[in-house]
């Protein structure tokens, strides 16, 4: 029996007054107050106050993640840049980068576009059938065995890490392979991803065999037509039509024998087009 009252004072205090009671208490001289109300008190304005915390917590934890990012430009300076090209050329390829007037003029305009240079606008090797910018992508054209392919995945080793710059290559033919690979609704749903977003560079495309998964499939007609429609960043390297050497015109028009005029007029607002001069290095 001895213990009852305190028993009794204990379930006072651990039953939380309310905003009307604390209201009533808190007009009441402090030296009036019993111990227990006191101990209402502080109790009820212990429990709001961390309740106020919370919420501030969380109104400055989501004003925090929903704050507009501030892109960090990497800026490159383009004699750096080939400095790191013909040591990362020369690692791939177990050869040095060829250098002579040709072999200049083929690398400068890829030297000045990711360094966004504004001397890439007055390159030799680029054409003006397409209106030169820095948002589109590469279409260069050249001759078979000429170095295109080796150029562009010395440039996909070297931006590898660097946020920006970073794309992925695929030869036509992989391309292919892969979509015929996709035997379910998920593998090819994971086949669009890849080939539809983020940057991408697709070599001797126009050379690829018809897909055939479940019919007959022009593959690069759908993949183009996407990555347009997404706005996706794309590099694309491809030969003179055959029998048409250093014929740049031909060269685009057989994307509309192959992929349809709708492509083909997508080529000049989806490209910076760059012809990629000389004979065959493995000749």
């Amino acid at each position: 029996m001895e213990n009852q009252p305190f028993q009794q004072t204990d379930n006072l205090i651990g039953k939380e007054i309310g905003r009307h009671k604390y209201s009533d208490l808190k007009s009441k001289i402090p030296e009036l107050l019993t111990d227990l109300e006191k101990k209402q008190i502080e109790i009820y304005e212990n429990r709001h106050n961390q309740t106020k915390q919370n919420s501030q917590y969380l109104h400055d934890y989501f004003e925090m993640i929903n704050r507009p990012k501030v892109k960090t430009e990497i800026k490159i300076d383009v004699n750096e840049l080939f400095t790191v090209f013909k040591n990362t050329f020369l690692d791939l390829n177990g050869k040095k980068f060829e250098l002579n007037d040709v072999t200049r003029e083929n690398i400068a305009p890829f030297l000045y576009y990711f360094s966004k240079n504004e001397k890439f606008f007055k390159c030799k090797n680029l054409s003006n059938l397409s209106k030169p910018s820095f948002d589109k992508g590469l279409l260069v054209i050249g001759d078979f065995g000429n170095g295109k392919t080796s150029v562009f995945k010395t440039f996909e080793k070297i931006f590898k890490n660097i946020p920006g710059y970073i794309f992925t290559g695929y030869s036509a033919n992989h391309v292919v392979v892969e979509y015929e690979k996709c035997t379910d609704d998920i593998l090819r749903k994971e086949f669009e991803q890849k080939m539809f977003k983020g940057k991408r560079y697709f070599d001797d495309v126009k050379t690829e065999r018809t897909a055939s998964n479940y019919g007959k499939v022009n593959i690069f007609k759908e993949i183009l037509e996407e990555r347009y429609n997404q706005k996706s960043l794309t590099y694309i390297s491809c030969n003179y039509k055959e029998g048409f050497p250093n014929d740049i015109n031909e060269a685009l028009s057989e994307f509309g024998e192959k992929y349809g005029g709708r492509v083909y007029d997508r080529l000049f607002e989806m490209f910076n087009i760059i012809e990629f001069k000389g004979k065959s290095f493995r000749i």
